[in-house]
């Protein structure tokens, strides 16, 4: 079932279409705002970032349209949130499509992400940036738990993969990053299930950039804190920047600096680029 909506973009004057789709092999639902360039007509290469209607998802769609790559922007909850990433992004002059879609079922949301994908041109790059982040000690783990963390973390960037295996043309050259985090390195007491996962995919990255070269690389950042957690405040992210070797926190650009390295790195797959300012040493 479609349900379409004209919108116009307070930034940048241009009239789009928001659709709602309810795929029927899964229930995922997909939500999609384009620009009103014909799809036919885009010669542009296309990003697509998983978890980007907020934080650093947002802040790597937002440097990826910069660079002027259509964007699609995956959110799990937040609807307004990535329909304003989206307007920042054609505000760039490039086009961009809002995607809602559950990766707890990571094969179908990997389906649904790369149909809405399809429409804006060829995907060349893929950010798998969203993650489940939650801290339960082991007396309480249980089975949802667990497989929540590992069908976001782990399971929806392979199958993502798969997808943009599938639909890459012959010839043409691609990179998918994932994005870990410095807990790999040097694990802590807390969150036990979510540093599993995060470095299961590190060992995911290296395995992908044996099986798809030499068309794809396929690289790992591990950032630190790049922005402090919402639920705490100001003074715990400054305390905890005095356990940096660099003394400060991360920022957004720290990171997207890193991403854009990865991009234009022809020589370089298989490898963990630590943004953490030696959090991890």
């Amino acid at each position: 079932m479609l349900r379409c909506a004209a919108n116009v973009c307070a930034l940048t004057g241009i009239w789009w279409v928001r659709v709602m789709e309810q795929t029927p092999e899964a229930g995922a639902v997909v939500a999609c705002g384009a620009g009103a360039v014909p799809a036919a007509s885009v010669a542009r290469s296309v990003a697509v970032v998983t978890g980007a209607g907020r934080r650093v998802g947002a802040a790597i769609a937002i440097f990826l349209a910069g660079r002027g790559l259509n964007v699609v922007v995956h959110y799990g909850a937040s609807a307004d949130a990535a329909n304003q990433v989206v307007s920042e992004i054609e505000a760039l002059g490039v086009r961009a499509a809002a995607v809602s879609a559950d990766l707890r079922d990571p094969r179908a949301a990997a389906e649904a992400i790369f149909r809405v994908a399809r429409g804006l041109g060829d995907v060349s790059v893929l950010i798998n940036s969203a993650s489940v982040f939650r801290d339960v000690p082991l007396p309480e783990v249980d089975v949802e738990h667990c497989a929540e963390h590992v069908s976001v973390n782990l399971l929806a960037p392979i199958f993502l993969a798969q997808q943009f295996q599938r639909q890459l043309n012959s010839g043409a050259m691609g990179r998918i990053i994932n994005i870990l985090d410095w807990r790999i390195h040097r694990p802590g007491a807390d969150h036990l299930v979510y540093t599993a996962t995060k470095s299961a995919l590190a060992s995911v990255t290296k395995t992908l950039a044996q099986q798809l070269a030499p068309q794809v690389t396929v690289n790992a950042v591990a950032p630190g804190a790049v922005l402090p957690p919402e639920d705490r405040p100001d003074w715990h992210q400054q305390r905890a920047a005095q356990r940096i070797p660099l003394r400060r926190s991360g920022t957004p650009s720290d990171l997207t600096a890193a991403i854009g390295y990865l991009l234009d790195a022809d020589f370089v797959t298989g490898e963990v680029l630590t943004v953490s300012g030696g959090e991890e040493l």
